[in-house]
């Protein structure tokens, strides 16, 4: 944690200053002997002692003189994830004592490289110590496109990039992320399509959303509704909103969009045009959505998919996706990486919530709510096997409540993902909190269809046990070993369409219940 300062090279004060940690709670006295723009080095009756300006706080009247350079610098593809991250710095500073404040709303306008880009929009804050008045620090949010974003990443330009597309991605499109680079999940949100709330169509499949974009689909009256024309109004062209429905609607349907596309200049204008037109139909992020009507996805396999904050949670929704910190871990000052540990911090789930995005908070379902799932299951068993197994699962968990946390994989292994590993210790927290009630755990595993049963099962239960081990093996899990079992069903009970990588993806996962 560290404040900007500036003085002469291996200035000589020698004047009493205090020293002292942004939290408070440690400090010391002494005469300071010099500054070097970097290292404080002090006199004290324990002897010298040389601290990084990153680590302390300055009193005294001898202290050198804070300037507006930039400590925390920060970048997002939208208004939206901007606002979110304004949202996460603000109680960041609050648990360090300080306040976060604006300070400026546009792009760069002195020319000072340490402030926001020659042409970039977005906004500067000051973070001001309560007790003093003074400014600890300095941090500015920028908006990027994606590539443009990885890129100033890459370059150290900024610190961390905030993004729904994960570094996998980023490599396989050749768009390098820094070597020693991490990602983390800070939220959950998803892609929705949204008409008005007059408009009588109940849901929508995925196909036929991308129909609608290319314009093979063009009335109403074609998915059950009235005989109007359909407006289609999509987000701005090269956004990352927009390339998100390109991945995830138009690709896996093998279409392209018609000449004629309407765009909308941001998402607010999009979910706006949607409430101004019976007629219109949009897709947006749910964060994003406004007042606008959520159309549930018709699937080819089973049941409607409900945009519930559980869904998204447990990323069974078709359109759900994460939202990704990119950083670059060889430049990590204290203040850089406290904010890193805050935004995975159950005081930042709060946050989130009220943002209008999805926290990964826990919660929990019981498996009377997951009953269309149950019949789909029971309806999709092709033999007396697979139907006995189905119902041996439905007795297991009879009585039981589901974790919204779901452990996914990285490909073809029972390696946990980047995600998966960053959850451990948040489920091993809430399985030995009051809410658990020392009620049996149940790790469940299950695999998508393809391949053979017996071996898919035998995958299913060996990453079930790793996940058991995994939460034993955490900071407090020990106490769970004797309350967890481990079973598998293989591709039975599906979350998603096997017909869809999107979907194989869903199913191959473990679940916890508590029973």
């Amino acid at each position: 944690m560290g404040v900007f300062l500036a003085a002469a090279p291996s200035l000589v004060l020698a004047d009493q200053v205090r020293l002292y940690s942004p939290d408070g709670t440690t400090s010391i006295t002494g005469e300071l002997l010099s500054f070097d723009e970097d290292i404080y080095i002090l006199e004290t009756v324990i002897g010298t002692v040389q601290l990084s300006r990153t680590m302390a706080l300055c009193e005294g009247q001898a202290c050198p003189p804070a300037v507006t350079g930039v400590e925390l610098s920060m970048a997002t593809t939208g208004p939206e994830t901007s606002a979110l991250l304004q949202e996460l710095l603000s109680g960041f500073a609050a648990t360090q004592n300080m306040t976060a404040t604006a300070t400026d709303e546009a792009g760069d306008e002195d020319g000072d490289e340490n402030d926001l880009e020659n042409g970039q929009t977005g906004v500067q804050l000051a973070l001001v110590d309560d007790a003093t008045s003074q400014q600890s620090a300095r941090a500015a949010i920028m908006t990027n496109p994606s590539a443009a974003g990885v890129a100033a990443l890459a370059a150290g330009r900024i610190d961390l990039y905030l993004s729904a597309t994960p570094a996998a991605a980023y490599a396989a499109a050749g768009t390098g992320l820094p070597v020693q680079s991490v990602e983390r999940v800070v939220a959950l949100d998803a892609l929705v399509p949204i008409v008005h709330p007059s408009n009588p169509v109940g849901s929508i499949s995925l196909d036929s959303l991308a129909q609608i974009a290319a314009g093979r689909i063009q009335n109403w009256s074609e998915l059950g509704g009235v005989d109007a024309p359909i407006r289609m109004v999509l987000p701005p062209e090269g956004s990352a909103l927009d390339l998100s429905v390109a991945q995830l609607i138009l690709d896996p349907n093998r279409v392209r969009l018609r000449g004629s596309t309407e765009r909308a200049e941001s998402e607010a204008q999009a979910a706006g045009a949607v409430l101004g037109d019976v007629n219109a139909i949009s897709v947006t992020s749910l964060s994003g959505r406004g007042e606008a009507q959520v159309l549930p996805i018709l699937q080819s396999c089973g049941p409607l998919a409900h945009a519930s904050a559980f869904a998204i949670k447990a990323e069974e929704y078709p359109l759900s996706h994460r939202i990704y910190a990119h950083t670059a871990t060889d430049r990590l000052t204290p203040l850089k990486a406290g904010f890193l540990d805050y935004i995975s911090s159950p005081d930042a789930q709060d946050l989130i919530e009220t943002s209008r995005y999805v926290s990964q908070s826990i919660a929990t379902e019981p498996v009377g709510i997951q009953g269309a799932r149950m019949t789909a299951a029971i309806l999709s068993a092709n033999s007396a096997e697979a139907l006995a197994s189905i119902q041996n699962f439905a007795r297991e968990v009879a009585q039981a409540d589901r974790l919204s946390t779901t452990f996914r994989f990285t490909s073809a292994s029972s390696d946990l993902d980047s995600k998966s590993q960053s959850d451990l210790q948040r489920v091993v927290s809430y399985l030995t909190s009051e809410a658990a009630g020392g009620r049996e755990i149940l790790v469940v595993g299950f695999s998508d269809d393809v391949g053979r049963f017996d071996l898919n099962e035998r995958l299913a239960l060996l990453r079930a046990t790793s996940v058991r081990d995994a939460l034993v093996a955490a900071s407090g899990g020990a106490a769970l070993a004797d309350r967890i079992s481990t079973s598998a069903y293989g591709p039975l009970a599906p979350v998603g369409c096997n017909d869809t990588p999107k979907g194989r993806e869903s199913n191959r996962r473990v679940e916890v219940w508590l029973r």
